[in-house]
């Protein structure tokens, strides 16, 4: 069985990133496609929060924070990021921070489903 058209939806996928930005790397996709399936799950009730999503990735959390600062509105000061994802304060604990998808995150995300189906 050829492996080329699995391997050629994967690079429209990849595209689509690159579409975003100029230049994205594998972990940064990773972070976001954990975002879209592990945060945006409508069977979850309660929202994903940073730290949960690090341990659910196998990364450290200061490795995701980073990941989705550059996912993010803004990476750093004065920086424009992806505007993919977004971070808010969790009602319940000051400390946390919880992680959603933006709306130019969910429309990316149709967008690589009608590739990768």
């Amino acid at each position: 069985m050829s492996h080329f058209p699995v391997l050629l939806r994967l690079i429209r996928a990849n595209h689509l990133f690159m579409d975003q930005q100029r230049e994205i790397n594998a972990a940064l996709m990773n972070t976001f496609l954990g975002v879209a399936t592990y945060c945006s799950d409508p069977d979850i009730t309660t929202p994903l929060s940073l730290k949960e999503l690090a341990k659910r990735l196998d990364l450290a959390p200061s490795t995701v924070s980073r990941h989705l600062r550059y996912l993010g509105h803004w990476q750093r000061k004065g920086v424009p990021g992806m505007g993919l994802v977004e971070t808010h304060r969790s009602p319940l604990d000051d400390r946390a921070k919880l992680v959603r998808l933006t709306p130019e995150g969910e429309a990316l995300l149709v967008r690589l489903m009608r590739i990768l189906d």
